[in-house]
């Protein structure tokens, strides 16, 4: 006789419904659901499929129909301390929701696929926003089990049936690029272990800019793991004379702009300092007043984010699509 474990193990899932009707998992998730038109041919095939497979949905899921909460769930990473970024969307977020009605209830990116899970089975939530996604995220299977809407802030590997708002990352790798080239730099350095990082899905959109251009334009790429605060010493001493040198992060930029404040390197014309910001740096110190920076569109994409599930939520027949906002360079 199989144990209680073996049986769990080889239990049905959606993923194995959709495989045997021949549909995306998402359509079992609104057969189930009934959150989206489907057609009466395809309802049956999925309806077989899950009678031959035995397959037993989650009670949140199957729920849903009459649920209508108001309220969006939305996952958020661990904060990093760096420059508010997390809480400016966040903000905003909270306030786009609040203008079309509805609430944010928060949950945290560390609890993961679990989390999903868990304010799924609640039957708190109608819909969800999910923040910082790797290329291949764990949270994605669990979220098109349930049959919830949702929208992502970053763009996984593979579309996931939802739909993605964020910011253009490929092409502000380019941009990137482009401005150290422009600036006559022999180089460029990305700070903040962006090599670590590559599974995230926005550095690796990034990186994908920054090498297409880079090796076209044979302009030197330095992947920077070392501590923020010495990043424009190891910079200088990588500069030989009648050279310069570009440096770039998405993350730890403010210890950078305070640690080339504190030294004045940001007046010394053998390093470059280009940061992804809000205007708000410009406060941190007057020597930024000549640091190239590109606008990251945070309070843009919130909006837009909230507005694409609002969208989802009360069209019938809205299909999932994928926006991604330009990054602009601040003017001086």
């Amino acid at each position: 006789m199989a144990s209680s474990r073996e049986r769990r193990a080889t239990a049905p899932t959606s993923q194995d419904v959709a495989r045997l009707a021949g549909v995306s998992q998402s359509t079992v998730s609104y057969v189930l659901t009934g959150s989206r038109p489907i057609s009466e041919a395809t309802r049956e095939r999925v309806e077989d499929a899950i009678a031959k497979l035995g397959y037993h949905p989650n009670s949140g899921a199957r729920t849903l129909r009459s649920r209508r909460s108001g309220v969006i769930g939305l996952m958020v990473p661990e904060a990093d301390g760096d420059d508010g970024a997390l809480m400016t969307f966040v903000g905003s977020i909270a306030r786009e929701a609040r203008r079309h009605g509805y609430d944010i209830l928060l949950v945290t990116a560390q609890e993961g696929a679990e989390g999903i899970r868990r304010v799924v089975r609640t039957g708190v939530c109608e819909a969800l926003i999910l923040m910082e996604l790797d290329r291949i995220d764990e949270r994605v299977p669990p979220v098109l089990e349930s049959g919830l809407p949702f929208v992502t802030l970053g763009k996984p590997e593979e579309f996931p049936q939802g739909s993605v708002v964020d910011l253009d990352f490929e092409m502000l790798g380019r941009m990137v690029v482009e401005r150290a080239i422009e600036e006559e730099c022999d180089r460029l350095l990305l700070f903040g272990d962006p090599g670590r990082k590559r599974a995230r899905n926005d550095v690796s959109r990034f990186l994908r800019g920054v090498e297409d251009v880079a090796q076209e334009a044979e302009l030197e790429v330095v992947m920077d793991g070392g501590a923020l605060a010495e990043v424009p010493a190891r910079a200088l001493r990588m500069t030989l004379p009648n050279q310069r040198t570009a440096m770039f992060g998405l993350s730890g930029v403010r210890q950078v702009l305070f640690a080339m404040a504190a030294t004045r390197a940001l007046v010394d014309d053998t390093r470059l300092l280009i940061t992804l910001s809000g205007a708000d740096l410009v406060d941190v110190s007057p020597l930024l007043a000549a640091v190239p920076q590109l606008d990251p569109r945070r309070v843009e994409i919130s909006e837009l984010a909230v507005r694409e599930l609002v969208r989802l939520l009360r069209t019938d027949g809205a299909s999932p699509r994928i926006t991604l906002v330009e990054p602009r360079w601040i003017e001086g």
